[in-house]
């Protein structure tokens, strides 16, 4: 008989380190770029290139702004807002993302400052007047903070319970956006 000697093989393990400290305000950038790509313009792919000059124009949104966090939520309240007028009349449209994010165009999520004055000045009366939009602005950034099947299935059905279905599909487009660019 031969002997047979067996050798362990050894399988690489492959670590990632990441250099650095990456900056939150860039994130949240990013973060919203996501969620404003997964909500309105879900079917259509844009370059690194373009998509760096959207966040760029994003960053505009959050310059003057001391709580990036609160900033981030009323962008995707806003964003919803822009989405549903689009949807409720046929013929209404939303710009291309240079124009529609720019700060300094009106007709694009600038404008959308008013609709959104409206909502909060209407809550002062009706507590849970468009409740729906914080429902998923909540959603989406404890989803951030947290991004577990957890927290989608505790939303998804908040959403459904509400009868949200519109910003339901917001919401699973976001999280399949998410999930692929992070």
């Amino acid at each position: 008989m031969t002997a047979v000697r067996k050798t362990k093989t050894a399988v690489p393990h492959l670590r990632v380190i990441k250099g650095g400290k990456s900056n939150p305000k860039n994130n949240i950038i990013e973060n919203t770029w996501n969620f404003i790509h997964a909500a309105i313009w879900n079917n259509t792919e844009f370059s690194y290139k373009e998509k760096t000059q959207f966040q760029n124009l994003i960053a505009d949104h959050y310059n003057n702004f001391k709580n990036p966090e609160k900033v981030f939520e009323e962008i995707i309240e806003r964003v919803c807002l822009a989405k549903r007028f689009i949807t409720r009349k046929r013929g209404r449209y939303i710009a291309k993302p240079i124009d529609w994010l720019n700060i300094n165009y009106y007709a694009g999520l600038t404008g959308t400052e008013g609709w959104y004055q409206e909502v909060y000045l209407q809550r002062i009366t009706v507590p849970d007047y468009n409740y729906g939009i914080t429902l998923l602005a909540k959603a989406i950034s404890k989803y951030l903070q947290e991004p577990t099947i957890k927290t989608i299935v505790t939303y998804r059905k908040k959403l459904i319970a509400e009868k949200q279905f519109d910003l339901l599909q917001i919401f699973n487009n976001a999280i399949i956006n998410f999930q692929i660019n992070n």
